[in-house]
């Protein structure tokens, strides 16, 4: 269910950069890629096989979400030359502690965990 507290979708600035290029989300964010790859090959799931490769890791875009004892942030971070993204959420408390909650999932039929640019940032709860 999309949150009514989210804000407007807004280009990366030092707030956003300091959550999404923080190197243990970054860590985080494409660990969970190469795990979506793994269990592609593996149960033939086709999430992510869109993507055939990770040429950077860029954000582009982000929108807030405050929540008790924190933020929210979801974010779309670009990963190659084709334009293709994927969408982010991490939480960061009021002690500043940054912790990655997911990227966001689609069937397979409608594209699967991969976006392009010009699809929209959304809320997503999972």
């Amino acid at each position: 269910m999309p949150s009514d507290a989210l804000t407007k979708v807004r280009a990366v600035d030092d707030e956003a950069l300091a959550v999404f290029d923080d190197p243990a989300i970054k860590h985080a964010v494409l660990h969970k890629i190469w795990e979506l790859h793994k269990d592609d090959d593996l149960h033939n799931l086709h999430e992510i096989n869109k993507l055939s490769h990770i040429k950077w890791y860029k954000p582009i875009l982000y929108a807030t979400e405050p929540v008790p004892f924190g933020t929210n942030y979801f974010g779309k971070i670009l990963l190659d030359e084709n334009e293709q993204c994927i969408h982010a959420r991490v939480f960061k408390s009021e002690k500043e502690e940054l912790i990655f909650h997911s990227i966001h999932w689609r069937k397979a039929e409608e594209g699967g965990a991969v976006f392009g640019k010009d699809d929209e940032l959304e809320y997503f709860e999972y």
